[in-house]
This record gives C-alpha cells, sequence and structure tokens, in this order.
C-alpha cells in the first residue's frame, strides 16, 4: 500500500513540474504590446508598454516558483516514501 502512496506522490510531483514549466514558457513569451506611435514621438508609451511586460513575466515567474517548490516537495514525500 505505501509504495502505491510513493507512486501517487511522485506522479503529483511530476503533474506539478509540468504546470510550472509551463508558467515557466509562459513567461518567457511575454512581449511588450504593439504602439502605435513612433519610439521618437513618444518614448514613454513604449517604456510603460515594456514595464507592464516585465510586470506581467515577473507575475508568471514567481507562479512558476512556487509550482516547482511544490512539486519539489511532492516529489520528495513520494522519494521517502518509496525508501520506507
Amino acid at each position: 500500500m505505501l509504495r502505491y502512496t510513493a507512486i501517487m506522490f511522485a506522479g503529483l510531483g511530476l503533474a506539478a513540474a509540468i504546470v510550472a514549466a509551463s508558467y515557466w514558457w509562459r513567461a518567457s513569451r511575454v512581449a511588450p504590446a504593439e504602439q502605435v506611435a513612433s519610439i521618437s514621438d513618444v518614448p514613454e508609451l513604449h517604456i510603460m508598454g515594456t514595464e507592464v511586460a516585465f510586470n506581467e513575466s515577473s507575475r508568471l515567474n514567481s507562479i512558476a516558483a512556487i509550482w516547482t517548490g511544490i512539486a519539489a516537495i511532492l516529489s520528495a514525500i513520494g522519494s521517502v516514501l518509496g525508501v520506507v
């Protein structure tokens, strides 16, 4: 019975790692919004657009870090249970 519990925790760790990887991937794909004005005409607009993209990427990275921690904990529990 303990073996199946270890396998379950390992599977949950794998699922959490996949969720984390999807958030890391989404964070790397965030791009600033296209602007209608030229950067020489309104540089502040481009700076603000880039700042918004950085904030979104940071938010996604923090979620991915949390899921990575969850994956590590679940995998560790599965490993310990597999040894017992």
